[in-house]
């Protein structure tokens, strides 16, 4: 009968639309964390392999989360265990095995394209859950992407019969096949009328119409291992990802107030706007530099032969540190020891003048320790942080102690 095998008998080859069916447990393993191993004498499950995932769905009270084929039989990986020799209802998931036909099928139809029109060989096909990768044998450029995805749709349009038939392997048709067939005596031929002929064990939408479109993704080519990579969606899944995209259009241009087509204009002004705003907002960080750094110096404390200055620079961007602690440092006399906590983490920098003799790295890394960090620089200047922002007081509390003692070990 078509279908058997020497173990499971496949019921998806002779039905693929079939969606229950009625199968006796043959066999129930438990495995661990709480899943079971059951085989039935007969299955529509369709077993993962040829790129094609595994069907999902119920036998009896048990969910099927996974099938795979183990020496001819299929095994399906389960929630709960069955009874052996009890007859059970098995339902596919059929939501999902239809989207995994259109996508199956319109791969077939696209490879049988690309390889007739642009010498582009199919070396690769993965089904992924939200779309789905062709690895072919040259790289194609846009326009020729395009033009391939437009002949697909013009044969989806013509709703020609896909069929598939078991065939001894030294069938003239299984030589004129897409790709080489397995080392097997007969070979299940899967055929787009005057498109494709492939060997494959999968599932397929009876017609071409019902792939239900095919779109190449723009953003989805790339090159690796030497062959190129192109992602596709098919059917429902194209329907999806159109209606997606035709909400956040509306999205934004409802935010932006205009439409769609201009966009790209839209952005570029948005693009200039920003260059003209970063260039306003460094110049204005330039100016605050000096100002911070004269009130920073009228708090300083005089210890020895030098000042300190002790401050948290939350209310800045933390890369004004850097220019505030330069600027404060130009006086030989003064030891900048400051701090900013920046989204829930500690930020310092440790300077002083010319007229010091302070090792600034070593001060930085036991502040930055406190913090759960570290950091490290040059005698004169030193940089660095760690996670625990909540701890910058006490890391800045602490070197000013240390720098106290330096200072009037040095007086």
């Amino acid at each position: 009968m078509a279908g058997t095998d020497s173990g499971t008998v496949r019921l998806y080859r002779e039905d693929p639309s079939l969606a229950t069916f009625t199968a006796k447990v043959l066999e129930v393993r438990e495995l661990e964390e709480k899943s079971w191993v059951i085989v039935i004498d007969r299955t529509a499950f369709y077993p993962e392999g040829g790129g094609q995932p595994a069907d999902e769905g119920r036998l009896g009270e048990a969910e099927v989360f996974d099938v795979q084929e183990e020496e001819g039989v299929i095994v399906h990986y389960a929630d709960c265990p069955l009874e052996v020799s009890e007859e059970v209802e098995g339902s596919i998931d059929w939501e999902r095995r239809w989207d995994i036909m259109q996508q199956h099928t319109g791969q077939h139809l696209l490879s049988g394209v690309l390889l007739d029109d642009f010498d582009a060989a199919t070396r690769g096909f993965h089904m992924g859950a939200e779309e789905s990768t062709i690895d072919l044998s040259r790289e194609l450029g846009p326009q020729d992407l395009s033009l391939a995805q437009a002949r697909a749709n013009v044969l989806v349009d013509a709703d020609l019969p896909v069929t598939s038939r078991v065939v001894d392997r030294e069938d003239p048709a299984v030589k004129a096949a897409r790709r080489p067939p397995p080392g097997v005596d007969e070979v299940r031929l899967v055929e787009i009328e005057g498109v494709d002929s492939v060997p494959c064990g999968g599932t397929h939408v009876p017609s071409t119409s019902r792939i239900g479109g095919i779109h190449i993704l723009a953003g989805g080519s790339s090159k690796a291992h030497g062959l190129f990579r192109i992602s596709f969606l098919c059917g429902t899944r194209l329907r999806r990802r159109l209606g997606r995209l035709d909400r956040l259009v509306t999205e934004l241009s409802h935010m932006l107030t205009t439409s769609p087509d201009d966009f790209r204009e839209r952005f570029e002004d948005f693009q200039e706007q920003n260059k003209d705003l970063k260039s306003e907002v460094t110049e204005l960080r330039r100016a605050l530099v000096p100002l911070r750094t004269e009130a920073l110096l009228e708090t300083a404390e005089s210890i020895g032969p030098g000042r300190v200055v002790l401050a948290r620079v939350d209310d800045l961007p933390p890369e004004t540190l850097p220019a505030i602690a330069s600027a404060l440092t130009e006086h030989s006399d003064v030891v900048a020891l400051l701090g900013a906590e920046v989204a829930g983490a500690g930020r310092l920098i440790f300077a002083r003048g010319e007229g010091l003799d302070l090792d600034m790295g070593t001060l930085l890394s036991s502040a930055a320790a406190i913090l759960g960090g570290g950091g490290g620089g040059a005698p004169h200047h030193a940089s660095g942080g760690g996670p625990q922002g909540e701890a910058l007081d006490a890391a800045l509390t602490t070197v000013l102690e240390q720098v106290r003692s330096l200072l009037k070990e040095g007086a």
